[in-house]
């Protein structure tokens, strides 16, 4: 009875002051942790969450706290749904529509004045995104994610939340790569103490790219890429942005920017200067934390390789890569002292602080990026007014860039060798958030008539350094381990030129011109005409990439389809050897228009082909050879026939080895492609015995273990002698150097860097456009030299086989974009030729013909392999 007059204050108290604590602005009501909610340990030795669990967390954590709204952002390759978690203040998410509103008027810059900017940079919210795992196996940052999420929401974070939150909108994407983080979890769960755990999975973690997914961020290919595009340059537009990773084992701990040289000069300053802060401020408080092994200006360069950083740059967004050293997947790994690399156990300037060596796990993987994760935020809000006024800065002096040195459009003209690849450029450059007139009438430009529907891209526009890096040449400078030593490469690639990987005409135009332009809001692909009555024969430009879709695909449907061995004259116009023509009957009829409007390709009618040489082609039964491991270049090739609706059949090692019990590859397809690969993966599915790859080289199941071997090396040969055609591509022009007996070899096999260096750029080729191969190419177009073959051809051995150069490279002037040491010893060799031999071709493509799926320019060189035309078969 004591208490009881007592209890009932206390009780009113305690509930007003917890009332009052849920009540604050800022506070949130969650309190469901991952670990509990999923019940598993994350970061824990051997534990793994896949993207269904990390969904399902997110999913949940949004029903408990006003704080988190999870976005939708597309559909994945394989069909799963990309999420975003948005994170910030009650009140921020009330008036999202509002603050994306201002970022946007930031962004375009025209008509807003400095003050009107000042005032929306202290009304706004800055927005920082931080995508995680776009490489699967770099799984760390997929299982932090939601312990970030959780920390910001519930306010355990070393800094008040609520304000932070107040001033910051967060944009969290768990996985880049939904399907991949799948993949590597199951994979990891499936072998999870047995002998292959944390081992590599037999094929590619993204269903077509694996690697490369972090290298189409100005191509746009994927659908994770296109969904990620969409985010930065139009729904949300972001001010500070990082792409966390992880790398190799033995040397530091982590990276994190400031980048190594060399360095865009196109990007503003403002972008350097404010990575450093960032990284700085990040790197500080792991120091703090005492988290050692931290780098900077190190490896990674600050050159655009295509990647989620980098790209972003040029977009005048604050951009950075961390790196963080890998377990293996979630397995710990422990390493000596002696094992890390020489330069990782000293101090420097850019390395202040030396990891030891020992025990190296999942959960420090995560602690570390927790811990820089949660700085990067933190650096974001106190410098909130900063970033957005400086984006408002660059973006503004973009659009009012002028003077004499100042260029003043690109100008790319209707009349194009192959137009419909010209809109898919267009297509790409308009993901990437750059603007796009058209003409309504012809209009004169440095002394040039330009054709009414020619498209303008004014450089005055706020992504102006976007425009300059990917529509211009590279010039790679040149860096060299000591003075007159070998040339220290490029993280990746020198050269990346959009127009003339897709092989697309385009001129600067430095003074001014008066032209009626319309700024385009979606690419002007043109209507379908059909002919004219009904003409006995179709004809399909063989200049358009697209014509060949059409061309597959009335084949598919039983059309008859010839290849004109001469130009043909078609109303007045002249199209080029190679052409498609078409019987005009029922088959045909019933097939073109679905065709011709899903491609844009209108067909041309024709009369009589009386006295027109021409030769008959097939469907092909295509073929594409799988090794295990997982092969990028495969990837794209794949993605390539898909993306233009060519059915294949995907080959492994039993399909090859057992051939001849089945009656042989001739039975099963018509063309065998090998993609660019080491040929002694392809024969004996690992390097050399010895050779330090082979050290290095992670064993994989039984099942998946081994090449085509030497019994798979006779079926192949055997094919091509009886009239099949194998492909092989860069790379796996080798094997058929080595063990198809072809008489040829790389002119520049076993050159040292100092006499011959081309790292990824585009060089000038010559077309034989009279050759089935260079069938629809121009006379001359850029090509992509990328771990590439100088094929030196040599008199055949026996009439058995016969050779023809289809395409050279140049006799001078060779390189066009990127960098080039020694470009003598490949001018005038061969870049694709074919052998012939027995019934059957062999054709090398020494280029990289379809580079990441870029290099649309060169494409033809591969679909004039699938449609060679039955030469023996000439019809006159």
């Amino acid at each position: 009875m004591f208490y009881k007059p007592c209890a009932r204050p206390f009780m009113k108290t305690l509930l007003l002051a917890t009332v009052l604590l849920f009540a604050r602005p800022g506070l949130a009501l969650a309190q469901t942790p991952p670990d509990k909610f999923l019940g598993l340990q994350l970061g824990a030795d051997k534990v793994l969450a896949d993207y269904g669990q990390i969904r399902t967390y997110f999913d949940h954590l949004a029903t408990e706290t006003p704080r988190l709204k999870v976005v939708e952002l597309g559909e994945t390759t394989l069909k799963k749904k990309q999420f975003m978690a948005v994170i910030t203040s009650e009140r921020n998410m009330s008036r999202l529509d509002r603050y994306r509103r201002i970022v946007r008027q930031l962004r375009d810059a025209r008509g807003v004045t400095p003050e009107a900017a000042a005032a929306l940079a202290k009304e706004g919210k800055v927005i920082i995104g931080i995508q995680c795992n776009i490489h699967s196996t770099e799984i760390a940052s997929s299982q932090m994610s939601m312990e970030l999420a959780y920390k910001l929401v519930t306010g355990q974070t070393p800094f008040d939340a609520a304000k932070v939150l107040d001033d910051v909108i967060f944009l969290l994407i768990p996985s880049v790569n939904p399907d991949g983080q799948q993949m590597v979890t199951e994979w990891y769960r499936q072998y999870v103490n047995t002998p292959f755990e944390g081992g590599r999975m037999p094929w590619l973690y993204h269903h077509y790219s694996g690697h490369d997914n972090n290298r189409d961020f100005y191509m746009f290919n994927l659908a994770e890429t296109r969904n990620i595009a969409n985010m930065l340059y139009r729904d949300w537009i972001p001010q500070v942005y990082i792409d966390e990773h992880q790398m190799g084992s033995t040397g530091a701990r982590f990276f994190i920017a400031p980048y190594a040289e060399p360095f865009m000069e196109e990007v503003h300053p403002l972008v350097w200067r404010a990575i450093q802060l960032m990284g700085t401020n990040m790197m500080y408080e792991l120091d703090r934390a005492g988290m050692k092994g931290v780098v900077s200006a190190d490896r990674y360069t600050a050159w655009m390789t295509g990647a989620g950083d980098d790209v972003n740059w040029p977009h005048n967004i604050v951009a950075f890569l961390t790196e963080g050293a890998s377990a293996r997947v979630a397995t710990p790994i422990f390493i000596e002292p002696g094992e890390l690399s020489t330069e990782f156990t000293r101090p420097r300037t850019n390395f202040i602080n030396p990891w030891p060596g020992g025990w190296w796990r999942l959960r420090d993987l995560m602690d570390y990026e927790l811990t820089f994760s949660l700085a990067a935020i933190r650096t974001a809000a106190e410098h909130k007014e900063d970033f957005l006024l400086n984006f408002y800065t660059m973006n503004k002096e973009a659009v009012d860039a002028t003077g004499p040195n100042e260029p003043y459009a690109y100008v790319i003209s209707a009349d194009q060798h192959d137009y419909l690849t010209t809109l898919k450029m267009l297509d790409t450059m308009m993901i990437g958030g750059i603007e796009v007139q058209q003409a309504k009438e012809s209009f004169l430009a440095d002394q040039r008539r330009y054709p009414a529907g020619s498209f303008v891209v004014l450089m005055s526009q706020p992504y102006r350094p976007y425009v300059k890096a990917l529509l211009g040449p590279q010039k790679y400078p040149e860096m060299h381990q000591y003075p007159g030593g070998p040339p220290v490469p490029p993280y990746d690639n020198a050269a990346w030129t959009l127009p003339m990987l897709m092989g697309v005409d385009l001129q600067l135009i430095k003074s001014p011109f008066d032209a009626k332009l319309e700024k385009l809001t979606a690419v002007p692909y043109p209507s379908v005409a059909p002919p004219a009555g009904t003409p006995a024969y179709l004809v399909l430009d063989d200049s358009e990439n697209a014509s060949y879709a059409v061309a597959l695909g009335l084949l598919r449907e039983h059309a008859q389809v010839v290849r004109a061995l001469k130009p043909v004259r078609v109303g007045g116009r002249s199209l080029p050897t190679g052409s498609f023509i078409v019987t005009n009957d029922a088959a045909a009829q019933k097939a073109i228009p679905a065709l011709s409007a899903r491609w844009h390709v209108s067909a041309l009618g024709l009369e009589s082909i009386q006295g027109l040489e021409t030769a008959p082609v097939k469907s092909p039964r295509i073929g594409v050879y799988q090794s295990y491991g997982g092969n990028m270049d495969e990837g794209w090739f794949r993605y390539l026939l898909d993306s233009w609706d060519i059915p294949f059949v995907t080959l492994h090692n039993e399909d090859i080895k057992g051939a001849k019990a089945s009656g042989g590859l001739q039975s099963k397809v018509d063309v065998l492609v090998f993609a660019s690969e080491d040929p002694t993966l392809i024969v004996n599915g690992g390097p050399e015995p010895g050779t330090p790859a082979a050290r290095r080289f992670q064993p994989l199941p039984p099942e998946y273990t081994g090449g085509i071997g030497k019994e798979g090396v006779e079926a192949v040969k055997t094919f091509v002698e009886s009239g099949g055609i194998v492909l092989t591509l860069a790379e796996a022009c080798e094997f058929a150097f080595k063990e198809l007996g072809v008489p040829a070899r790389d002119a520049v096999q076993g050159v040292s860097r100092n006499d011959f260096w081309c790292p990824t750029s585009l060089l000038r080729i010559k077309v034989d456009t009279e050759s089935p191969l260079g069938f629809g190419m121009p006379a001359e177009t850029p090509a992509m030299f990328s771990g590439s073959v100088a094929i030196e051809t040599f008199l055949p051995p026996s009439v058995e086989w016969e050779r023809h150069v289809a395409a050279r490279y140049a006799d001078d002037d060779l390189l066009m974009s990127g960098w080039l040491i020694g470009g003598d010893r490949i001018a005038r060799k061969g870049a694709v030729v074919d052998i012939t031999h027995g019934k059957g071709h062999i054709v090398l493509v020494g280029i990289r013909a379809q580079y990441r799926n870029q290099s649309h320019g060169t494409h033809k060189f591969l679909l004039n392999a699938l449609l060679y035309p039955q030469t023996g078969i000439v019809n006159r």
